[in-house]
């Protein structure tokens, strides 16, 4: 019997609760809601577009510069990449930078003096 009362009382809870609800639709108009739906990244301002410089027609006897963000193990998928361009050009030659994933402006206007192209290599 102790269950039966368990039960019923829960009904008895339920059918008071439901009957005390009442449709949000039935209160309110839908006029007179408004949402502001808001970005939490904020406003985002993208960099200027540039095009992409032309193709390097040919790296023989070109400077390439090969960049890597100092991931472990980074060093040796660079030391083989450097060994085969080697072997492909061996006119050109190879200019050695690293640092942080960014560039930044002061590293990428050195890289860019200094080289004809470069390979920029990121790894996780």
């Amino acid at each position: 019997m102790k269950k039966t009362g368990i039960w019923i009382s829960t009904v008895t809870i339920l059918v008071f609760l439901f009957s005390a609800y009442q449709p949000v639709h039935s209160v309110l108009a839908a006029s007179d809601v408004t949402l502001h739906v808001l970005n939490p990244r904020g406003e985002i301002t993208l960099p200027p577009l540039s095009a992409p410089n032309k193709r390097i027609p040919d790296l023989k006897g070109k400077k390439i510069g090969l960049y890597w963000n100092e991931k472990p193990g980074g060093n040796h998928f660079w030391n083989s990449i450097e060994q085969l361009l080697k072997e492909k050009l061996p006119d050109s030659t190879f200019l050695r930078y690293s640092g942080a994933f960014d560039l930044g402006d002061e590293l990428a206007a050195k890289m860019a003096k200094e080289t004809d192209a470069f390979l920029y290599g990121v790894g996780d």
